[in-house]
């Protein structure tokens, strides 16, 4: 066989192979957007029998790592960080020697203070009297 024939075999397959690709794409998109719609018109039968709730087995605790890592992340941003009441920012690049003083093995308990409009402004660590195990 020439080398062109064999290119056009090649190319051909690719073409068949994309072709089969995308028709089972869409057999699946299709299943998934039934799926969906049988899912919204069983909750609408329920007619408010449903009800979701909200639950925290147990509060959300950062280590002194993950707080000193948070607030290296969020400088030059908008948001504000506190570790036990006082304001931190830290630029890795400008001043590598920059530390927070926090407990490694520490735990801290973080609150999250959001304006009206569910956008977050401020993150507060505040230190538990507890360490890790």
């Amino acid at each position: 066989m020439s080398r062109n024939t064999q290119q056009l075999m090649l190319f051909c397959t690719a073409v068949v192979m994309f072709v089969a690709a995308c028709m089972h794409g869409q057999h699946h998109v299709r299943h998934l957007a039934q799926t969906i719609d049988q899912t919204i018109q069983g909750t609408e039968a329920m007619e408010g029998k449903l009800t979701a709730t909200l639950r925290i087995s147990e509060p959300e605790r950062y280590s002194g790592a993950e707080v000193l890592h948070t607030v290296r992340q969020m400088t030059g941003t908008t948001i504000q960080v506190e570790v036990d009441g006082s304001a931190y920012r830290i630029d890795p690049l400008a001043d590598r020697g920059a530390t927070v003083p926090v407990q490694l093995m520490g735990l801290y308990r973080p609150e999250f203070i959001r304006d009206e409009s569910g956008q977050l402004n401020k993150i507060s660590f505040w230190k538990e009297a507890g360490d890790i195990d």
